[in-house]
């Protein structure tokens, strides 16, 4: 066994600047695409929600370009300020919102909605009332970037579903299950209307608003600063507008890479389980979608996997798709994936990347791991600390303590990840180091150290969303649509 530490990734911001944070980045540097002719100048946030809520929003939307002011706080680089929007700061754009871009529900049409008895009932009324509401606004000439949904209380109460996805410390490796979940069912309601969405509670503009505890004891949005809860939001919507806020800083002389995570998720009747991929282009970050087919139970683990075939064609599609966007093929393949890669998938795998030869490939099996370190104090151990058993397997924490918070950040006695690559086309150290880097390419959330890589992450968002999505139906291919 052997210990090291690793150091922490470096992203890339507006011409070409390297840092370690995403928020001071793009405070120093702008975004990745600052000062392209493709970057966002004017986003225009529509709002749709209850007469106070679309107020509300409203305002906030406002306060944004003056800024907030740092948590009071002994530890300054996790509660930076938000220093406002403009041409001058940050994302070098505007945020903007008008009435022509807003839609106000009635109070009598709410209550009527909320009054609907049965969970389903109600979920689904709701949705379809939304989803009309976006239409609608699809529909105009001058049409918005983004739409925000500004949920009312009175419909949180009815809709949120009590199961955590904003992410406990084992949230990662629950699969998408049956459960009635009114963001997954509204993304894919809305999809074919191509107007990206983000949901937003009362609470982002109005701490004093209390949501009834029982939907969820705990929610990031009641206990985050105004600044990180700006900072969270606007990076959110200028990716969804298009914009590219970061990406991963690399090394020139390094193979051009596609990584591809895989995850299933079980259909809404409970009968099938499919598979949903993520396709993390290169070191952009760009994520592009794509849908596998049925799982069969393996005869090895008794697990969900792929069958030959379809691993084949859901890698072919991949790398077809890698293609059509750089106008070659990678150099090198990356597979991530949460269970053990069997039999039939690593021979479609296989056959697939031999097709184009392709002379690199890493699969790794990514879980978390029940083992953990301990160190001297009362803090756990730092994130990119690497244990390695063997020349293909290790220990790797990416969630820790983090020496530029000065703490360690989490709520939760925080798990490694255990490394397992079945295929190794690159050292140990480096598949360790790419997969701490990858766990920054969340547009979701400006502070960096997320637990699970963004292949896996975002593969199990995807499924979230398309298990909503009729069989035959066109699904959005980027990543902006279910995040």
């Amino acid at each position: 066994m052997r210990l090291t530490h690793l150091t922490e990734p470096d992203l890339e911001f507006g011409h070409a600047f390297r840092h370690p944070d995403i928020r001071f980045g793009i405070m120093d540097y702008g975004p990745l695409d600052f000062g392209m002719e493709s970057a966002p100048k004017r986003i225009k946030m529509g709002v749709i929600g209850s007469a106070e809520t679309v107020e509300g929003t409203a305002r906030w939307i406002e306060r944004c370009a003056k800024g907030f002011a740092a948590k009071q706080s002994r530890q300054p680089n996790l509660f930076p300020p938000f220093p406002g929007v403009d041409f001058e700061t940050t994302f070098r754009c505007e945020f903007v919102t008008s009435d022509e871009i807003q839609r106000v529900l009635p109070a009598r049409e709410i209550a009527r909605l909320v009054a609907i008895p049965g969970q389903r009932e109600v979920t689904q009324a709701i949705v379809e009332t939304i989803t009309n509401e976006i239409s609608a606004l699809a529909e105009q000439t001058a049409k918005p970037d983004v739409v925000l949904i500004a949920l009312p209380v009175e419909i949180i109460e009815r809709t949120y579903n009590a199961r955590d996805v904003a992410g406990g410390e084992d949230d990662d490796e629950t699969e998408a299950g049956t459960a009635l979940d009114f963001r997954g069912m509204l993304k894919a309601s809305c999809m074919r209307l191509r107007l990206p969405i983000q949901l937003l509670w009362p609470t982002t503009y109005d701490p004093t608003i209390r949501i009834p505890r029982k939907l969820k004891e705990t929610s990031e949005r009641r206990t985050q600063d105004p600044a990180t809860i700006a900072w969270n939001l606007l990076t959110a919507a200028y990716y969804k507008a298009g914009g590219l806020p970061w990406r991963l800083a690399r090394d020139a002389r390094q193979l051009r890479t596609s990584f591809v995570g895989l995850s299933f998720y079980r259909s809404v009747d409970g009968e099938q389980v499919h598979t949903s991929t993520a396709q993390m282009f290169d070191e952009r970050g760009e994520g592009l979608i794509l849908r596998g087919g049925r799982m069969v139970e393996s005869e090895e683990d008794r697990r969900p996997h792929l069958t030959a075939i379809d691993a084949y064609e859901l890698l072919k599609g991949s790398l077809k798709v890698f293609r059509d966007q750089h106008g070659h093929w990678p150099a090198r393949v990356v597979l991530h994936k949460t269970s053990k890669f069997d039999r039939n998938e690593l021979d479609g795998f296989h056959k697939a990347i031999d097709e184009r030869d392709i002379d690199y490939a890493d699969f790794v099996w990514i879980q978390k791991s029940m083992t953990r370190l301990y160190r001297l104090g009362i803090y756990p151990p730092l994130r990119g600390t690497l244990l390695r058993f063997d020349k293909d397997q290790a220990l790797l924490y990416t969630r820790g303590s983090v020496d530029f918070f000065r703490t360690y950040p989490g709520m939760y006695v925080p798990r490694p990840l255990q490394l397992r690559c079945q295929v190794q086309g690159q050292p140990l150290q480096h598949v360790a180091e790419e997969t701490l880097a990858l766990t920054k390419m969340n547009w979701n959330n400006t502070q960096f150290d997320n637990g699970m890589p963004i292949t896996i992450a975002a593969a199990k968002h995807v499924g979230e969303v398309l298990k909503y999505v009729p069989e035959g139906q066109e699904i959005a291919p980027r990543y902006s649509f279910y995040m």
